[in-house]
């Protein structure tokens, strides 16, 4: 929600690692699930693109 509220739409994660297996603090690391990541996103191309994604978010509450 915060990337579309950013303007940015297409949000993907391309890669996700444990990468302080090896770091001398990752005792700490592990005990708080950390990982590492690459993520992927683009500047919606105008306002409309951007606001079909947030139609997307959109459902009904029952009553």
């Amino acid at each position: 929600m915060v990337i579309l509220h950013a303007g940015f739409v297409d949000f993907k994660v391309t890669w996700k690692a444990t990468v302080f297996d090896d770091a001398p603090q990752s005792s700490s690391a592990k005990e708080f699930g950390t990982h590492g990541i690459n993520f992927y996103a683009r500047k919606a191309e105008n306002e409309d693109e951007l606001n079909r994604e947030f139609a997307k978010l959109n459902c009904a509450i029952p009553g």
